[in-house]
């Protein structure tokens, strides 16, 4: 149950107290957890300081390590040329360390995306699909071998492109037609070639073992690990997996007293009915109920051990793709990243003090739910062993008052990440810094907008600062939340894809209308019916206008096909003109910078040789961070849509740290822009920050659009794919 912690009351004795200091609420007031003080959090950027700091925490285990993740793959390689993480495992479980690991398996959503990486279809070691044993898929080195051969080609080509262009081939001279149009070639083949190459890699789902179909022994070894554990044949290690449940009163009685209390699908459905989520249709409310996910992610090490234990709260999973450097390099190999995922921009944090005592009991409490029945009624679990160690047997590791958040729809439908979202954006008075895989909670956007009109209302002249760093969806579907989450703050020009479908619908209804209007029935009944149906489309037209279609949307956008929103962006000439086809709107008060993140080979900053050219990929972003006014920062597993903070299980740190706030900032805008700005005083300097990163975007979209290395990888938002779609994720 959560606990309304804002009831709380200090006392302030003046012979005792010689001064206090009073500031804005920051914390969760009804939350599972309350704020703990002395607490020590180290911001970990990318995957080599992530995933090289919990391999450090498990090599040096002695007692225990607890894992939540979303994913899991057992042959990952937390360090490049380490150990697998389940070899890791195995070892300190034969060293008498009990792991324990609880990853969400959904098998309707497992066809869709492997999360657990040769579990197979119940536990037979294989993909989603199944064990992968026919025709020794798992032990093939066909697809290693293709992507050899590609990067041999690579080679080939890139030397006979240098050599044409030394003048080194006679047949060709050094120009004219046939050594124009070879140039040509070449280059267009290092193109498909690159592009082949950077969508090699994701794990299968059909063959196999789910592992990436260039490492037939990681298949084989994910397989037999499974195997291992399934058949408890490796010491000490023990796996489960949990879901969402479906409430059947018999619960209680079958699965323990435990059950008596949960909440599962239909609880979170109701509450979602009742309006807890605002701007959600019923399609979205049962998309998000069926296919809720336990997204959490966290590690707990020796926590029977309070001097030594430490915990870390994660925005990676344990998957390989995570795996990158803050370098964010082009080329997979100089990255040691595994080929072909691509660069992936990711946070979390190692946490130690009190806090672990929370961390426990989400763990505890999520594991002993998925205990066997036979077992809950006969053995006290994991909590109930745990009951002795209380939050001060852990002494003050540092400075820090933190709270451990979650969404946790299984318990009491805790929604304390949305509390601090709320409460921390309500209290900005410079800016807020989202870092985010999505932007989809037009809520967030929509108070940030009436937060800068207040103040506009009440006199204020300093404008709220809004940064933004995600992914442009780039899909066919589910763009209604970014669009509106856009739309609040001016930016939805940004997804012209989007602005077409929805100027094409409103052109069709316009059309309709007036011929409904001119063209009246002389037969009573059909005319009231066509009276109904032009309601019903001035309706919709008003519900088009309300999402930006206006006027000059219409003129922009009207007539223009799908390809030809992908040509807006391109450069149409060298006279210095600003070849952008957007205009944002200036909403009082607030500006708003929304971007993404694009690394390209040579890296920023490089230059080419002579008549070379400039590769590009996007860095994905998978960061959960929110920064407020260089005082509140939450890093968490949450992204910022409907799903997260509503219906599926996830698990953040609140961290009211001036100096966290200043370190998270200036760390993560050092690597995307290049540079942050403070004063003489270390104090954030909004107007140069923001000035600097849209020279930066202007800067790269321009270099971007004629081929040339980027100066920094913080790259404009621009989503020219994904037409208007209601979501449903």
């Amino acid at each position: 149950m959560t606990t309304d912690y804002s009831k709380e009351v200090i006392q302030l004795t003046p012979k005792e107290h010689k001064s206090t200091a009073l500031t804005m609420d920051w914390f969760a007031a009804k939350a599972m957890y309350p704020p703990r003080v002395g607490v020590k959090v180290t911001p970990l950027i990318n995957g080599d300081k992530a995933f090289g700091a919990v391999y450090d925490a498990i090599y040096s285990a002695q007692k225990s390590v607890e894992i939540i993740s979303w994913g899991f793959d057992p042959a990952m390689r937390f360090k490049p040329g380490g150990d697998r993480i389940g070899e890791l495992l195995d070892v300190r479980g034969r060293h008498g360390v009990k792991t324990r690991v609880l990853i969400w398996k959904n098998p309707l959503a497992n066809f869709v995306e492997n999360t657990i990486i040769g579990d197979g279809l119940g536990g037979s070691g294989g993909t989603a699909m199944g064990s992968g044993m026919i025709r020794g898929s798992a032990g093939s080195n066909r697809t290693l071998e293709d992507r050899q051969q590609l990067e041999y080609r690579r080679t080939i080509h890139q030397h006979e492109l240098t050599k044409l262009r030394a003048g080194e081939i006679p047949a060709y001279g050094t120009s004219g037609y046939r050594y124009d149009k070879r140039e040509k070639e070449l280059q267009d083949i290092l193109t498909d070639t690159e592009t082949r190459l950077n969508g090699q890699g994701a794990y299968n789902k059909l063959r196999g073992s789910g592992a990436p179909g260039y490492s037939p022994d990681d298949e084989e070894y994910t397989r037999e690990w499974f195997n291992r554990i399934h058949d408890e044949r490796m010491q000490n290690v023990e796996f489960r997996t949990r879901d969402f449940s479906t409430e059947i009163p018999l619960n209680a009685i079958i699965r323990g007293p435990q059950m008596a209390k949960e909440r599962g699908r239909l609880a979170t459905l109701y509450r979602l009915m009742k309006d807890e989520a605002p701007d959600t249709h019923f399609a979205h409310m049962l998309g998000l109920t069926l296919f809720a996910s336990h997204h959490q992610k966290m590690v707990l090490v020796d926590y029977e051990d309070a001097a030594n234990a430490v915990g870390f709260v994660m925005g990676h999973n344990m998957h390989r793709n995570y795996w990158d450097t803050s370098a964010h390099l082009y080329n997979d190999k100089a990255a040691q990243r595994s080929p072909g995922f691509g660069p992936w921009q990711d946070l979390s944090t190692k946490v130690q003090g009190p806090v672990l005592h929370d961390l426990n009991h989400n763990f505890t409490s999520a594991w002993d739910r998925e205990t066997s029945w036979v077992k809950k009624w006969f053995e006290d679990g994991m909590q109930a062993q745990r009951q002795p160690i209380k939050p001060d047997n852990f002494k003050a590791a540092g400075s820090t008052t933190a709270q451990i958040c979650r969404t946790q729809p299984q318990e009491g439908a805790e929604t304390s990440i949305l509390e601090l979202y709320h409460k921390a954006l309500g209290n900005v008075r410079d800016y807020a810094y989202f870092e985010n895989q999505y932007f989809r909670y037009a809520p967030f956007s929509r108070q940030l907008r009436e937060l800068a009109a207040a103040y506009m209302a009440k006199g204020r002249d300093k404008d709220l600062y809004v940064f933004v760093v995600t992914n442009n969806p780039n899909s066919k579907d589910f763009s209604s939340t970014t669009y509106s989450s856009l739309q609040e703050l001016g930016q939805e020009q940004l997804m012209p894809q989007a602005q077409r479908s929805l100027t094409e619908d409103m052109l069709r209804k316009r059309s309709e209308l007036a011929y409904l209007e001119a063209n009246p029935h002389n037969d009573s009944y059909v005319q009231r019916a066509q009276l109904n149906r032009a309601e019903v489309l001035k309706s919709q037209i008003t519900e088009l206008e309300k999402k930006g279609v206006t006027p000059e949307v219409e003129e922009r956008m009207g007539g223009l096909k799908q390809k030809d929103v992908a040509e807006l962006g391109k450069p149409k000439s060298d006279d210095g003109e600003d070849a952008k086809p957007y205009t944002l709107k200036d909403l009082p008060g607030i500006k708003v910078a929304i971007a993404t993140l694009t690394a390209c080979t040579p890296e920023p900053g490089g230059t080419l040789g002579k008549d070379d050219q400039a590769y590009f990929r996007d860095i994905y972003v998978h960061s959960k961070l929110l920064v407020v006014d260089d005082v509140f920062s939450l890093l968490s597993s949450a992204n910022i849509n409907t799903r997260s903070m509503h219906t599926d299980s996830e698990l953040g740190v609140a961290m009211p740290d001036p100096e966290l706030a200043k370190q998270w900032r200036e760390e993560l805008w050092g690597l995307h822009a290049g540079r942050s700005f403070s004063d003489s005083k270390g104090r954030f300097k909004a107007a140069a920050n923001f000035k600097h990163w849209n020279k930066v975007m202007d800067d790269n979209w321009e270099k971007k659009g004629r081929g040339l290395p980027l100066v920094a990888h913080l790259s404009p938002f621009w989503d020219v794919e994904t037409p208007y779609a209601k979501a449903i994720d």
